[in-house]
Formats: C-alpha cells, structure tokens, sequence
C-alpha cells in the first residue's frame, strides 16, 4: 500500500498573515503557478533600477554581481505576489483606505500593502507558494519509495 498526504492544491484557500489581515484566493495550477513566474520574472528585468539594468545590459549573465541577482529575485517575488493576487485572488479582509473602508484588491492596492508592510508582504509569498513548494519537494508522489516496505497479499 501506497500512502501519501492529502493535498489541498485545486481548492480555494484563505491565508491569515496576523495583524487581522486575511487573503483568499481560487485555486490555481501548477502551469499557473510556473507562467506567472515567467511573467514576474520579465517584469522583474523591466523594472530594474536603472545603475543595475545598465550593467546587465553590458556584462554577460555569469559576470554579474550578486547584488543584480538579489534584486532581481526581490523585484520578482514582488511581481509574483501581485500577479497571483490580480489573477487568482478572490478578496481580503482587515486592509482599508484612509477613509476607513474595506481597500478593493486591485493592483493599486496591491503595490501601495507591499510597500507599506513588507513583512507581511514576505509572510503573503511564501503562504502563496508554499503548497507548490511542498509538492516540488515531494517528488513523484505516485510512485513508492525504492526503500518503502510493502506489505505483501
């Protein structure tokens, strides 16, 4: 017998990052998952700032240093949270404007949480991501273990 966890990938999930602050979003694949990467990624060389886009552009990739790679991977992770939440998200509770009412989930929204909470911005990501990462980490789920003892009849 083959035994393995329940995986709770195709259903809606509702994150709670503390401070009262709760995210939902539908459920998304793992192609989902994989193209928004590509798109944050793109996004992400888009959006350099400028001192480091301009030294991509004349070293090659392997000669870079790593304070280009880590910006690029924090401007992606950022892109990522706001494209998943955009595509994916079905609200959120305990963020308001200045006036006091409940703040819509939209991209505006969306950037001006990340600026001003970033770490509840960094919680928000790897929440987002973690069921994926735990999957990636898994392997072939379907397919016992070579060193798994199985009870024979």
């Amino acid at each position: 017998m083959v035994l393995r966890l329940t995986r709770r990938l195709g259903t809606a999930r509702r994150i709670d990052l503390g401070y009262g602050v709760t995210v939902s979003h539908r459920a998304f694949t793992y192609a989902d998952l994989r193209e928004a990467e590509a798109t944050a990624l793109r996004l992400a060389r888009q959006s350099l700032p400028e001192a480091l886009a301009f030294e991509a552009e004349c070293l090659d990739d392997e000669d870079l240093g790593p304070e280009h790679e880590e910006a690029l991977r924090g401007q992606a992770a950022r892109h990522l949270v706001k494209l998943i939440l955009l595509r994916f998200g079905t609200g959120w509770t305990g963020v308001e404007t200045e006036a006091g009412a409940p703040a819509p989930l939209d991209a505006a929204s969306i950037e001006a949480f990340l600026d001003l909470f970033p770490g509840i911005a960094s919680a928000l990501h790897a929440a987002l991501l973690q069921p994926w990462v735990d999957l990636e980490q898994e392997g072939n789920a379907s397919a016992p273990l070579p060193d798994t003892a199985m009870a024979e009849g």
